[in-house]
């Protein structure tokens, strides 16, 4: 949290941050103990909890330790070095990305170690992050799948540069498809002259969204081809290892890829923030704590049982459910649960909330939201405001979207 904040031409430039801030760091404005609902925030606004962020950190750091996986949090979740940090005190193995752009912003921050989870055709980026490696105590490993793709980075780069074989499954993203293709890349990766084979790696997050029985069975089928297609490229790898992992099936990574002899790095990236929808319900970890909160105010309550609320499809996520309505804050400062609110519809900049007839909400009032799906809430804001279950604002987190 180091970086200037400047006002913009309005004297205003971070959605829901008070004026009167340039030239200060966000380090700084943590530092001044701003209260959330009283030091001039703007609604609707963005506010992650410290304690739950720092719960959720040691919970998922202490499963993966004790389950034998090392740690690397997708944070093209957040995109937030300062949240980050959350996951790096608590003994993460190094972070996950998926853009060039990503990857920057965490080298930038002094990250030592990063996995961009995909593929690398960016030939200048592909350059800078080799001779960005080549620097002692860094690792940066990427996915390759095909013959053209390993020519093409073995041609841009100067330095060694580490590559993970991408183990795909029919109708998914990326991946080699068969295990001929496999032999095919491991071959061209071997001939080239800078590439170096770490391992394999692969996401099985798109082969099931359930966790029911056929589900589980689907993720462990192909978490089984992964695992003996890293076996069978063990002999041709510098420092192997094999990573797969995200939010929803992590616990059976650690059952079928772990105990074989080589590292497994898992990347979850939805646990540090949570939520109060899709990884609450799905997750394999239970005991993890949602940060995310968006409060918005009642702009006017035109029917007795609705009310406007001053967020919309631009300031909240709406792709795996709707918002969940948690609290409601009155202007006196007096808070009761949201009890039977329910949001219907988002416009652009107001949410349509049903509540019952007798809820004596009114205008100014400030209502929590919880959401559901993180990996699309923070990219909506670009600092997210963190405080104490006090309501005392400890830091602000800027957000690289």
């Amino acid at each position: 949290m180091t970086g200037p904040l400047h006002d913009g031409p309005v004297g205003l430039r971070f959605k829901g941050l008070p004026p009167g801030l340039a030239g200060e760091t966000l380090d700084a404005i943590g530092k001044r103990g701003l209260r959330l609902f009283d030091s001039g925030f703007s609604w609707p606004l963005m506010v992650l909890r410290d304690s739950a962020l720092r719960h959720n950190a040691a919970l998922m750091g202490r499963y993966t330790a004790d389950r034998g996986l090392l740690l690397a949090p997708h944070l093209k979740t957040t995109s937030s070095p300062d949240i980050a940090e959350y996951a790096m005190r608590e003994g993460a193995w190094g972070i996950t990305v998926a853009t060039p752009h990503q990857a920057r912003v965490f080298m930038a921050a002094g990250h030592r170690r990063i996995l961009m989870a995909n593929q690398l055709v960016e030939r200048s980026f592909a350059r800078e992050a080799a001779a960005w490696a080549a620097a002692e105590d860094r690792e940066f490993h990427c996915y390759v799948d095909s013959v053209a793709g390993v020519e093409l980075l073995d041609d841009s780069v100067e330095h060694p540069l580490s590559v993970l074989i991408e183990v795909g499954h029919a109708g998914g993203r990326g991946g080699c498809r068969t295990a001929e293709a496999v032999t095919a890349v491991a071959s061209a990766v071997r001939s080239s002259e800078h590439l170096v084979l770490a391992g394999v790696s692969g996401y099985e997050g798109s082969v099931s969204h359930a966790r029911d029985e056929a589900g589980l069975s689907a993720v462990r089928g192909y978490l089984a081809r992964l695992r003996e297609t890293m076996i069978s490229v063990l002999p041709q790898c510098e420092n192997p290892l094999i990573s797969a992992g995200g939010s929803l099936y992590f616990d059976l990574v650690a059952d079928e890829l772990t105990g074989h002899g080589f590292p497994v790095i898992a990347r979850p990236g939805a646990y540090l923030t949570h939520d109060q929808g899709l990884y609450q319900a799905l997750s394999p970890l239970s005991g993890l704590v949602p940060a995310i909160e968006v409060w918005a105010p009642v702009l006017t309550r035109p029917e007795p049982d609705l009310a406007i609320l001053g967020a919309g499809r631009r300031d909240l996520n709406h792709d795996e459910g709707l918002p969940v309505p948690l609290e409601v804050r009155d202007r006196l400062g007096r808070s009761r649960p949201a009890d039977g609110w329910e949001i219907t519809a988002l416009n652009d900049q107001h949410s349509y909330a049903r509540l019952p007839a007798d809820s004596p909400a009114a205008p100014g009032d400030l209502v929590r939201l919880g959401i559901s799906h993180p990996c699309t809430a923070h990219d909506r804001w670009l600092t997210a405001v963190i405080a104490d279950d006090a309501d005392t604002v400890v830091a602000v987190a800027r957000c690289y979207f």
